[in-house]
């Protein structure tokens, strides 16, 4: 059985042009993904822009030596959201 929950999320003053910035919004977005029993977060897709995309990866390889997943950022997935792509055809 799945179950969708809506969670406001507020807003987090964080600098997202630096990669501490970047790393808090990641370990405050992480507080809500899904969890096994074991407490291994489940993957859920993180949208943004190409430079978001670009900052999340760099964070998370920053982040690749500490020992436990939720640590690690494992529960983002970082993946452009195109929507500037789309934008641009329908304005040709």
């Amino acid at each position: 059985m799945c179950m969708f929950y809506n969670v406001n999320l507020g807003v987090v003053k964080e600098n997202p042009a630096t990669c501490k910035g970047v790393i808090e919004i990641m370990k405050y977005l992480n507080r809500y993904t899904p969890r096994d029993v074991e407490g291994t977060p489940w993957p859920i897709i993180c949208h943004g822009d190409q430079l978001s995309v670009e900052r999340m990866i760099e964070c998370r390889i920053a982040m690749t030596s500490s020992a436990l997943p939720v640590d690690r950022l494992e529960g983002l997935i970082p993946r452009p959201q195109n929507f500037h792509k789309r934008i641009v055809l329908l304005q040709v």
